[in-house]
């Protein structure tokens, strides 16, 4: 019986994925040089306290071994997430593990070791924000899965101002999954909690309640909204846009056979779907930075196999090689 690699199971996915978060943690050795993903500049004296993401690099730059141990078990987490969730909806209609590869792959290839460890809890606050919105797709009340994704999603902010954009994915999955006014406000709540948690520390530390509210629209205000965007390198972005083509073919796919899949698991791809979609306000405003790319790695993996396991295994084992090679060329390079 030939091995397909589209149908992959769970233990081949996930040593590829050891091999792959081994292989981008090797890759990014040095220690952090610049600013982190979405936070191009220090308070300056505006705060009283450090953001979240100051405390994220200069942890980094203190403990590189640490950090990059810590990196590693964050890209394990999020693939085996990631293919959890596709596993447990049957977004495919076939059993396959592949999303849990793909995801190690494509997060070794955009990764920027400047500031990785910022950019890989990132990605991890996206993905369980993700993830617990297509759990409060449910019969009866999901307050909880609702309440703990925007609290995710409200921690993700406060590191990554230009992950603004990504709220959207609040309203989207409340009508998507057909939650209630009651679920709306719990899910609000937990957006607003960890900013205002936030600004109260900084207002008990000495400074201004509405600094850090202040300080995060002076950097999506200010600037060239393409700077980032434009400051990414050519061999990444060669990477990304094949992913991204990637990722078009198979939702081209999807809407060609969008009844294939069952109501729960089409709403859930249709949500991913708008998440790649997001990535591109969240690329193209003042507060990003070139790193900010690796969160198209979350939906990326779940939208990508779709394709993958429709197409001839031939084709499927060229494009997960070459996948693969590209990756390992880019962060060799770094």
């Amino acid at each position: 019986m030939k091995f397909n690699i589209a149908r992959q199971t769970l233990v081949p996915a996930f040593l590829t994925l050891v091999a792959l978060a081994a292989f981008a943690m090797w890759s990014a050795g040095s220690p952090a040089g610049d600013l982190p993903v979405g936070n191009p500049s220090p308070t300056g004296g505006e705060l009283a306290l450090s953001t979240p993401a100051e405390l994220l690099a200069r942890f980094q730059a203190a403990c590189p071994g640490w950090s990059r141990w810590i990196g590693g078990f964050l890209i394990l987490f999020v693939g085996m997430s990631l293919g959890r969730l596709t596993v447990r909806y049957n977004l495919y209609s076939v059993g396959t593990c592949l999303a849990i590869p793909l995801y190690g792959a494509i997060t070794a290839g955009l990764l920027d070791k400047d500031s990785f460890l910022t950019a890989l809890t990132a990605a991890t606050l996206l993905a369980l924000a993700s993830k617990n919105y297509a759990r409060s797709f449910c019969n009866g009340y999901g307050f909880d899965a609702l309440f703990r994704a925007s609290l995710y999603l409200g921690i993700l902010l406060l590191i990554v101002p230009a992950a603004l954009p990504f709220v959207l994915i609040l309203p989207l999955a409340v009508a998507l999954f057909r939650r209630t006014l009651r679920e709306t406000v719990v899910a609000l709540a937990g957006l607003l909690l960890p900013i205002l948690t936030f600004c109260y520390l900084n207002w008990g530390a000495g400074g201004g309640f509405i600094d850090p509210l202040l300080r995060g629209y002076g950097l999506l205000a200010t600037g060239d909204p393409l700077a980032a965007a434009l400051a990414i390198p050519g061999r990444k972005l060669l990477l990304l846009g094949g992913i991204l083509l990637l990722d078009l073919t198979a939702l081209f796919y999807f809407l060609s056979d969008i009844y294939a899949v069952g109501t729960k698991s089409r709403a859930i791809f249709i949500f991913y779907a708008c998440l790649l979609l997001l990535n591109i306000p969240a690329a193209c405003n003042p507060a990003a930075t070139p790193a900010i790319i690796l969160l198209t790695a979350i939906p990326s993996a779940v939208l990508m196999p779709f394709l993958l396991v429709r197409i001839h295994r031939t084709f499927t084992l060229i494009v997960y090689l070459l996948l693969l090679a590209a990756t390992i060329a880019i962060a060799l390079l770094q």
